[in-house]
């Protein structure tokens, strides 16, 4: 190779030198780039890519375990709504299963037969209210084999006088109180028909077969009876008692009670005799009355009258109170008094507040709390 030489007048035949590149470092060398500050930097790479893939997989773990505890909650949670979870009531034992549909669901039992079992279980539960209603059954029976053993073809009493104004209200109190419905517990829940009238009484047919019917009836000129069977007033339930409100004149009655025994029938006019002022005597019908001495109507009003100079008695009469006299009476304190009620009367039920008794000018008031009688003054 030829020497360059500059041809200019500072460098005139001047030898420059050839440049040489200088051998690069031994110590920087690598295997494979040749260079081992780039090694270092993939080595830091990729320790720190497997770190962060280290705790991907831990995080990945933790939200499957989350997953799967998730899925077992909704597993167990599905099970319990597929099966109802319903427990059984622990008087009584668990209900037996009818079978499956196609789904797997457990048929539910027929409402008839949970009906049938909770009122099973009321009666357990109430003993007190089934002994009373066998007892009434009972009453109701034994008069019914009395009336067939005299012979006849009906059972009936006499209550006595009532108001022709009252209301269903009324009369269930006045039945509440009355000698005859404590005699006979089941005329408080017989059927009732309230006819124009101020006579009440008490109709029972002689077994489970036979009907009460009511039809209206009326004076003619001639003083005979003109029945209309057309149009019956009021038809009975087979083996069904009536209380029965009818009558404004003492000399005539204004329906005909017509009652059978399932094949036969007998018909009466019901009527107070004005000879004793019982029941009037009618062929073939059986008087189960129970006869009390009661007060004259001249005694009940002067009994009210002391009532109602007293001063209670008439706040709750100016405040819209009732007061009615029961129809019994009490010894207190050796006399025989008559008792009264005030209360209120909402047109639905009457609701006793209190009972007073009346004898000898003094009234007495009944405390529910020591079963006792207290003079007024």
């Amino acid at each position: 190779m030829k020497k360059a030489v500059f041809t200019n007048s500072y460098n005139a035949k001047k030898a420059v030198a050839p440049v040489q590149k200088k051998a690069p470092d031994d110590k920087m060398k690598s295997p494979k780039t040749g260079n081992d500050s780039l090694m270092v930097i993939w080595t830091t790479m990729i320790l720190a890519v497997l770190e962060k893939e280290k705790r991907f997989s831990l995080y990945k773990e933790k939200c499957n375990m989350k997953k799967i505890s998730l899925l077992f909650c909704l597993i167990i949670l599905q099970a319990g709504l597929l099966c109802g979870c319903r427990l059984p009531h622990k008087s009584s034992p668990q209900k037996p299963v009818e079978g499956e549909n196609k789904s797997g669901l457990v048929k539910v039992q027929d409402d008839k037969k949970e009906e049938k079992k909770e009122e099973k279980e009321k009666e357990k539960e109430e003993p007190g209210k089934t002994e009373i209603v066998e007892t009434e059954d009972m009453e109701l029976s034994l008069l019914k084999k009395q009336i067939n053993q005299n012979s006849c073809g009906a059972g009936v009493a006499l209550f006595g006088y009532v108001d022709s104004e009252f209301t269903r209200t009324d009369l269930s109190f006045y039945l509440e109180f009355h000698h005859l419905t404590k005699e006979y517990p089941f005329l408080s829940e017989a059927a009732c028909y309230m006819a124009d009238g101020q006579e009440l009484y008490a109709i029972v047919p002689p077994n489970e077969k036979g009907r009460v019917t009511v039809y209206p009836s009326d004076i003619t000129e001639n003083g005979e009876y003109a029945d209309d069977k057309s149009h019956p007033l009021f038809e009975g339930k087979p083996g069904e008692a009536l209380v029965l409100r009818c009558n404004f004149s003492e000399i005539y009655s204004n329906v005909l009670v017509s009652v059978t025994d399932g094949g036969d029938a007998i018909d009466f006019h019901p009527s107070i005799s004005l000879m004793d002022g019982h029941l009037a005597e009618l062929a073939g019908v059986y008087d189960f009355s129970v006869y009390e001495e009661t007060s004259d109507e001249r005694s009940v009003e002067i009994a009210t009258e002391i009532l109602l100079e007293y001063g209670e008695v008439r706040q709750g009469l100016e405040n819209g109170m009732k007061l009615m006299y029961t129809g019994e009476s009490e010894i207190i304190n050796g006399g025989s008094c008559m008792l009264f009620v005030l209360g209120t009367d909402n047109g639905e039920q009457f609701v006793q507040e209190q009972l007073y008794g009346v004898c000898d000018n003094l009234i007495y008031i009944y405390d529910v709390f020591t079963d006792t009688w207290n003079a007024a003054y």
